[in-house]
């Protein structure tokens, strides 16, 4: 078999458990004279007699059956989707950040408080190549200093999620998960009383 095909693990077994099925036997002798009438040493004459019987136990028999699928593609699929979720979490994040930014500047924030310039340094890099794009950005008188409209912020969230989708598309391709099938295991258990 190939590396990338499908395979199918089948085992079987069979338990029987318990103690098995008892044979009791019983001997009886039936003697033909009177105890205490022959005199002693005299043989006494009679036949045995055997009895048998059989006593049921709690005996179980157990079948079990466990069939395991080892699908590599679905293997592939799943180191895809993982590679995914973290490329769109880090998207997500640097959306979020750039959000409150524009936020922070559209507002007129302080930039001399500790959590606008956190958020303004955690930024800078991203806006970074988007600057000045759009010419002079729209300013106004905001609550604690001038208001900005960055447009900026905003077209960078979109060239960012942009990119993620592409590179979602890149690991699709290079990994080759052109189906989507999973790895299935399921455990069958059946007893019988014997």
């Amino acid at each position: 078999m190939g590396d990338n095909q499908r395979q199918v693990i089948r085992s079987e077994e069979n338990v029987v458990e318990g103690d098995p099925q008892q044979t009791v036997t019983s001997q009886t002798s039936v003697g033909t004279g009177v105890p205490g009438a022959a005199p002693v040493g005299t043989p006494v004459t009679g036949t045995t007699v055997q009895t048998s019987t059989t006593e049921p136990t709690d005996r179980v028999a157990q079948h079990n059956v466990a069939e395991r699928v080892i699908d590599p593609a679905g293997e592939k699929a799943a180191s895809v989707n993982w590679l995914a979720n973290v490329i769109w979490f880090i998207v997500g994040l640097m959306a979020i950040l750039l959000v409150v930014r524009f936020i922070l500047l559209a507002v007129g924030a302080s930039e001399t408080v500790g959590f606008s310039q956190l958020i303004y340094g955690l930024t800078d890099w991203m806006v970074a190549p988007f600057l000045g794009i759009f010419g002079q950005s729209f300013t106004y008188p905001g609550s604690a200093g001038t208001g900005v409209i960055e447009f900026e912020s905003l077209l960078a969230i979109v060239v960012y999620a942009i990119i993620g989708w592409i590179l979602v598309k890149l690991a699709q391709l290079a990994l080759g998960t052109n189906r989507t099938t999973s790895t299935v295991y399921s455990d069958t258990n059946r007893q019988t009383r014997l």
